[in-house]
């Protein structure tokens, strides 16, 4: 089994905001990684919150993962991003959104697929308003397998030691494995992604290869990277190359709409508010969830 990079966390409306996504695997903080960012979503109770990884690849324009934001699975969310290194300043929701970018709208791949091994498992996040950082460029050419064995960069906000929580950014200097099918697999036995980095980037010389989609169960190895050059017709609808027509808010296909039962969504309010209430992990790492 394999995990997806999303670690789901139940927890009481007082449990503070550190426990969605783990982070990297033998990483180190990473201060100066400016154009990646936690991204946070939550429905307008404002009872639970989901937080992935988020790249910016053009002034107001994200990639992360599709499934931290398609529709069935968040309905009516509202998401921000929080642009700086360390949010463990901030543990409740309350505390967190007034130092969250505002999002305009999102867009996962429209053929994005819920089922292994995650079909365009990537999306679009547009901002509010520009950030400050530079925006990473994205493989524009075909990924081949003289890729494997270089050097890759891989950031992401979450746990650094597999369900020990954290929401600081941390980055790691790894290797890529190989490519498979529309994804690029980066990592090694010290240093790789784990649940949290949903979203998050792999860079080879500089240049965007791959968004983080999902591993090993346990974060024990590499894992699989959306490769961002299998997917350019939908991405440069959003961030078209150098030259081209200047993409804004919305633009593009809309996300889909397909109705679906909602999340956990209730307060929890007894003896018990303040305290985990329950931890589920699917057979693959994926986004992750907690209470607010």
């Amino acid at each position: 089994m394999r995990r997806l990079s999303c670690l789901v966390v139940l927890t009481a409306c007082t449990t503070p905001v550190t426990s969605s996504e783990n982070a990297i695997i033998g990483g180190s903080s990473s201060n100066g990684a400016g154009a990646t960012v936690m991204l946070a979503g939550y429905p307008p109770s404002r009872s639970v919150i989901h937080t992935c990884t988020a790249v910016l690849v053009a002034p107001m324009v994200l990639l992360t993962s599709a499934h931290c934001i398609d529709a069935p699975n968040h309905p009516n969310y509202l998401y921000g991003v929080y642009p700086d290194a360390d949010a463990s300043a901030y543990p409740l929701l309350v505390d967190l959104e007034p130092h969250l970018v505002p999002v305009t709208s999102v867009h996962p791949h429209p053929q994005y697929s819920t089922q292994l091994p995650f079909f365009a498992d990537i999306g679009v996040v547009i901002l509010a308003t520009a950030l400050p950082a530079a925006p990473l460029p994205m493989q524009r050419t075909p990924l081949d397998a003289s890729v494997a064995g270089k050097q890759a960069l891989i950031i992401g906000y979450g746990q650094t030691t597999y369900q020990q929580f954290n929401q600081k950014r941390f980055e790691a200097m790894t290797t890529v494995v190989g490519i498979e099918n529309d994804t690029v697999i980066v990592g090694d036995a010290q240093k790789h992604g784990c649940l949290g980095d949903s979203g998050g980037p792999a860079i080879v010389d500089g240049t965007l290869i791959g968004i983080d989609s999902y591993g090993p169960t346990g974060c024990t190895g590499p894992a699989h990277y959306r490769r961002v050059d299998s997917f350019l017709p939908f991405l440069e609808t959003f961030a078209p190359p150098a030259g081209g027509p200047d993409a804004g808010p919305g633009a593009g296909p809309d996300a889909g709409t397909s109705e679906q039962p909602a999340e956990d969504g209730g307060c929890t309010t007894g003896p018990g508010a303040g305290l985990a209430l329950g931890l589920a992990l699917a057979g693959v790492r994926r986004r992750r969830r907690r209470r607010a």
